[in-house]
């Protein structure tokens, strides 16, 4: 295996990339926050469907494969053979994932990711429900991807989703970034951050290319004082960690 990256300078080039291309975006003023489905009242918004260009998804692919790779060869998740991407945002994400393992470090992985209808024609077996699932075998290993967590709920689906492969062990998940912030919505704020939840019901670790504090320290300098100001009071009221 190759050595990863330094994984600082691959974070930098990952934000400059979601600022350039407008999947992070900042509001412009306190008139034009950014509501959740929480009903919370952002003062930015992560859309990594804005990813869609070429020069972006050779970045997502470096990204999420040294990302992996550091934490292969820091053996915070023992080795697998499948990364799994949920439908729909996930699909590219194992995909450039898998690609980015085999041409930047050597590792061949197989992808597998979940219909959203089940198939009831042809190869059944292969892809009736999860897609590449006729290359899985009982008991093997498999990394997860997705984009942005925040409340974990589509995550808890993509764990239930896997069930129909049957015995298989979940090593971990890779996602773009950790919002931090707490469970609940915009009145009821729960104690645990939605990656504590998973760890804590599931066992799984999770491993962010970006986390807020990092993305916040990178970039606020650059905004406005009263944007800065609602961006560190919106992490007193909902952040599972403070901004400075």
């Amino acid at each position: 295996m190759k050595k990863s990256n330094d994984l600082n300078n691959i974070k930098k080039l990952f934000l400059d990339t979601l600022l350039k291309k407008g999947a992070l975006r900042i509001a412009p003023s306190l008139n034009e926050l950014f509501t959740f489905k929480s009903g919370r009242k952002s003062p930015n918004f992560i859309n990594m469907g804005a990813l869609t260009d070429g020069e972006s998804l050779g970045v997502i692919k470096i990204a999420y494969a040294t990302m992996t790779v550091s934490i292969l060869n820091e053996k915070k998740i023992p080795d697998f053979e499948f990364v799994f991407g949920p439908a729909y945002k996930g699909i590219n994400l194992a995909c450039l994932t898998c690609e980015g393992l085999h041409e930047l470090f050597g590792l061949n992985k197989r992808y597998l990711y979940d219909r959203k209808e089940e198939k009831d024609y042809a190869d059944k077996k292969m892809d009736q429900v999860i897609v590449g699932a006729g290359y899985f075998k009982q008991g093997d290993r498999i990394l997860l991807v997705d984009d942005v967590i925040t409340t974990g709920g589509t995550k808890v689906e993509m764990l239930e989703k896997l069930d129909v492969l049957g015995n298989h062990e979940v090593v971990g998940m890779v996602i773009a970034v950790d919002r931090q912030e707490k469970m609940g919505d915009s009145v009821k704020v729960e104690e645990l951050s939605a990656i504590e939840s998973i760890e804590k019901n599931f066992g799984i670790k999770t491993f962010p290319i970006l986390n807020m504090q990092e993305m916040f320290s990178l970039v606020k300098n650059e905004l406005k004082s009263e944007i800065k100001k609602s961006w560190t009071e919106y992490y007193e009221k909902y952040g599972a960690v403070k901004l400075s």
